[in-house]
């Protein structure tokens, strides 16, 4: 629980951060759309590509992260008529502004059902990276309505604990203050996605700069419980790295395949926390056109 917003440490920071956040965010497919979203937690900006008849994809990015992670994967998914919309999530270093602070999951959800309902959706898929994963199983039990299945690649502590060694590593590389140090620290956490390098250098910088330049005040992600999890009532892909270091994807895949009504698992050989482009194009798509085809047939 926090009763603070989150910030940045000060405006040499903020114009740092940014900077870095748009050298990432070009990598994005044109046009690209903006648009601003009030809510009670503050002001939400959302990046939009492609257009279409089919349900929306709603995008929710790692901590420390911003929409550009999400830049390899756009066009996969809008192929075929469909709008992808990626959140700035409030709360962490980009565009977006905090207003009141997200102390909670209750919080967090209802800053996104007010998100969703600002962007005039009905019903949308979610999809999540890392913490934002957290945030979009959280979705699918607290206000489901809107939802039309879930997607997450490696939600911590949702489906199984944080191993120890990630959380020493995040704790030493957050207090090192030494570029050096944080950015060997990310790569053995990222792995191999598949993105070029330039990407992966423009993701770097801007993760490291987010680290060292924004104070995050946000809810820590909490073990879903049982019956948590066994209340999402929407199809559920979960994709989780097979070399992982955050937590035993093994573990989280057993827990989700148990415990999920409507869930697909997949531990993704050899990759890390990072999202593998490849499989993540392929894997993700084909399960929203399943999902749709169940719907109409």
């Amino acid at each position: 629980m926090t009763s603070r917003t989150s910030s940045f440490v000060d405006d040499v920071a903020r114009a740092r951060v940014l900077a870095a956040y748009d050298r990432a965010m070009a990598y994005w497919p044109e046009p690209r759309e903006e648009q601003d979203v009030p809510t009670r937690f503050g002001r939400t900006r959302v990046h939009a590509y492609g257009a279409g008849e089919r349900t929306p994809v709603v995008l929710l990015h790692g901590q420390s992260a911003t929409p550009a992670e999400w830049a390899p994967h756009v066009e996969a998914l809008a192929r075929g008529g469909r709008r992808v919309l990626a959140v700035d999530r409030v709360g962490e270093p980009g565009y977006s502004a905090q207003s009141l602070p997200i102390g909670s999951a209750d919080d967090a959800a209802a800053w996104l059902e007010a998100t969703l309902a600002g962007l005039g959706l009905e019903r949308a898929h979610l999809v999540g990276h890392s913490y934002g994963g957290w945030v979009a199983l959280q979705q699918a039990v607290l206000v489901p309505e809107r939802i039309a299945s879930v997607t997450v690649y490696d939600p911590p502590r949702a489906l199984a604990p944080l191993k120890p060694g990630f959380l020493l590593g995040a704790i030493a590389g957050a207090i090192s203050g030494s570029d050096s140090f944080q950015r060997r620290w990310f790569t053995r956490l990222i792995g191999e996605t598949g993105v070029t390098a330039e990407e992966a250098e423009a993701g770097m910088r801007l993760s490291l700069d987010a680290i060292n330049g924004f104070r995050i005040r946000l809810p820590q992600p909490q073990r879903m419980s049982d019956e948590e999890l066994r209340s999402i009532r929407v199809p559920t892909l979960v994709l989780l790295g097979g070399a992982d270091r955050v937590m035993v994807s093994r573990r989280a895949e057993a827990r989700a395949r148990r415990l999920i009504p409507d869930v697909r698992t997949e531990v993704v050989p050899g990759a890390g926390h990072g999202i593998p482009v490849e499989i993540f194009n392929d894997r993700v798509p084909a399960f929203l056109r399943e999902v749709e085809r169940a719907v109409r047939a």
